[in-house]
Formats: structure tokens, sequence, C-alpha cells
């Protein structure tokens, strides 16, 4: 095990791939035929670009990370103390902010809506009838619950419940760690190479290639109903469990470090073959493809999305391995602020629907005011109280006001 200073890079990239979200969301609103209404503004090309690649890469980056910080925990505290950990960090959070999280998207867009005027509030709000749900961004049928941009917290609690679950019946079967080993050997191969994003990624071609119903344009599904996505599952598990074993060997992820460059490059270059091949039109339905086409573009997907997770965890453990106040700091809030980010961002597009501006200066502002405002509400509302104490772990001490240079001592 490397020292623990190290993995502030780990830590790092959890973060940024939750604050990402920020942009993404931001961006989908210039989508063409995005499924929500109300999320919409002048389509461009531009904001589809961005919105591709980020969600290219984006929540497989975090379900890795998720599952390597989750076998730390429950190698260092048991696996008592690990449940006990994740249904208060993530279970709590569910069900606790869920009906908070629609409240406030709700407020949000009537606040954004207001100053221009009642009769524009009522005319958006038309607008925001419920349109038919995409492939890939789901809406639950049947009209059961939707978990909306929480899913991943979901998802988070299945794949804990399953790897504790295979991690039982391993030791069972494997008490002299002999498949444990295999397993080491393998990974450790798969990992030492230019070839690992390829290696890793096909399971999931041979999954995709054949599958109907993906909509290859959004990659990976966001699935927002409660009865669980065997595309998601699969997609997001291979993330999970890749970051589970690499937590066995440390080593590995921190010597991406050293091909971070070329993974990105291939990383660039692969998603520029896809959306050339595809378009930047979204297609929220699939197939769009057939015969060597899709399974070029099926190949060049995956491991282009492999490419950018290993780069950008690569490109972290380069240059973010020192500890950072500033990203430790980003690394606390961003639970926070993924959670309630939607509300700010549905305010920003709805205010700035009417004006003829540029998507790109619409974007910025969306996610420059947003993050302000989260940030505030976090350190002010959050970091200090029993809702830190929740999301980050522990509640942090508030920090002690100094005394006035000038200030007399005390009596005595």
């Amino acid at each position: 095990m490397q020292p623990a200073d190290r993995l502030h890079a780990l830590d790092a990239v959890r973060a940024y791939a939750l604050l990402l979200g920020v942009v993404l969301h931001s961006s989908a609103a210039f989508l063409q035929g995005f499924p929500i209404p109300v999320w919409f503004d002048e389509p461009s090309t531009g904001a589809a670009v961005v919105y591709y690649v980020i969600h290219m890469f984006r929540m497989s980056a975090f379900f890795l990370i998720a599952g390597f910080f989750a076998r730390v925990l429950v190698e260092r505290r048991g696996t008592k103390a690990f449940v006990k950990d994740r249904l208060k960090r993530v279970a709590v959070p569910l069900v606790l902010f869920g009906p908070v999280v629609m409240i406030m998207i709700s407020v949000g867009f009537v606040l954004g809506a207001l100053p221009h005027g009642v009769d524009y509030l009522m005319q958006m709000a038309q607008a925001a009838q419920p349109a038919p749900a995409a492939e890939g961004a789901a809406q639950p049928a049947g009209g059961g619950i939707n978990l909306a941009h929480l899913w991943f917290l979901y998802y988070l609690l299945l794949f804990y419940a399953l790897t504790l679950a295979i991690r039982y019946v391993v030791l069972a079967v494997d008490k002299n760690g002999v498949l444990a080993r295999a397993a080491d050997r393998v990974l450790a191969f798969v990992m030492r190479g230019v070839w690992a994003p390829a290696l890793i990624a096909l399971p999931l071609v041979a999954y995709l290639y054949p599958l109907e119903s993906w909509a290859e344009w959004l990659g990976l599904p966001a699935p927002f109903a409660l009865t669980p996505n065997v595309m998601a599952l699969i997609g997001y598990g291979v993330a999970f469990g890749l970051g589970w074993l690499l937590n066995r060997q440390v080593q590995l992820l921190l010597d991406l470090q050293k091909l971070w460059p070329i993974y990105l490059t291939a990383a660039i270059a692969l998603t520029v073959f896809c959306i050339t091949t595809i378009g930047t039109t979204p297609r929220w339905a699939g197939p769009n493809l057939a015969g060597t086409d899709r399974l070029l573009y099926t190949a060049a997907y995956v491991v282009g999305m492999w490419c950018w997770i290993l780069g950008f965890v690569g490109a972290a453990v380069r240059f973010l391995s020192k500890p950072s106040p500033v990203t430790r700091y980003l690394a606390d809030a961003s639970y926070w602020v993924y959670l309630m980010h939607m509300a700010t961002v549905l305010f920003f597009i709805t205010l700035l629907n009417p004006l003829g501006w540029n998507w790109s200066i619409k974007v910025t502002i969306s996610v420059a005011g947003s993050m302000a405002i989260l940030l505030v509400t976090y350190h002010y509302l959050v970091r200090f109280t029993w809702i830190g104490a929740i999301l980050n772990g522990r509640r942090h001490p508030r920090p002690e006001k100094s005394p006035p240079p000038d200030a007399a001592p005390a009596p005595g």
C-alpha cells in the first residue's frame, strides 16, 4: 500500500466527476429534443459535443473510485461498520433529500421565470409537460418513483450489496486465497500496458454491440427507475468492480500517471471518430447504426470511455497527489453540490432562456452562478451542521474567531 497522501488524487477524481455534473446538466438545455421540455433552449452543436464528451466517462469514473474506496472502508472497519456507514451516508441522503430536491427544483424554476413576468411563468409551466422518455434517459414506467439525478446513490447501494454478497461467497469457498491471487495476476497483466482500456472494454463491447435497445449516442444510461437497469448494472458495475480490485494492488492505479498523456490522446481521437460516425445531433433512441459501423462505433466508444477514465485518473495522480486545501474543500462540498445543483441550474436556464445570448455564455453563467450559490449554502448551512455530518461522515468544527489584535487580555 502506498502512503495515504497519494490517495488525495483519487478523492479529487471523485469530487470533480460529481462537479462535472453541473456542466453536463447546464449544457443539456441546448440539446435538440432533450426529453425534459422545460430544460430547453436554442439547440447548439457545441453544447452537444460538451454533453457527449462529459457523459461518455463521468459516471463510470465516479463508480471506479467509489469501488476503490468501498474496499478501503470494508478492510479498515469491517463489514458491519461499512454497512452502517453506507446507510448513513448514502441511503439516508437518498431518502431524505429526494423529496427536498424535487421541491427545490420547482422553486428554482419559479424563481427563474418570475423576473420575466407571470405570463412567462405560465407559458413555461405549460411547456413543462412531460415528454415521452428517451431510451438511456428513461423515466420510470407506470408512474413509479423518479430517482432523477439521485439514481447514482441507488446504484451505489445495489453495488455495495452485490459486492458484499460476492465477497462473502469468495471468502467461504476460497479460504486459501487461490482465486484472489489469480484475479490479482490477471488484473496486473491488464493494467500494465497501453492495452488496458481495450481489455477492460471487451466485455462491455460484446454486450452492447448486439443490444438493439442501446441508444449509441447516449452511451451508458442514467436509469431513473427503481427497477434495476441491466445495462447500467453491467456498465457501471464493471467500473465499480475494477475499482474494488484495484484497491488490492494500489500501485497499478498509481502507475497510471506514467501513461496518462497516451490515454487522453487516444480518448480524444476515439471520441472524434465516434462523433464523426454518429453525428452531433442527439439521438435519444436506438439502434441508429448497423453492421460494421455499429461494431466500430461500439468498440471506439467503450475503449474511448476507458481511455478518458484512465487518463483522467492518471493525470490526477500525477498532478493532484499532494494535499490541497482547495481540493479537499471541493471534495467535501461536491456531494452537496451534486445533490442540489439541479435547482440552481434550472433557475439559470429559465432565467436566461428569453435572452438571445450564445449558449457558451449561458452555460458559463449557469455553472459559475450555481457553484457560487451551492458553495455558499454548503459553507453556512451544511459543513458545520448535522447535514454535513451525514454527507461528509463527520461534522467539521466551526473555525474559531480570533480576538481583535488590540483586545485587552481578560482579567485574571
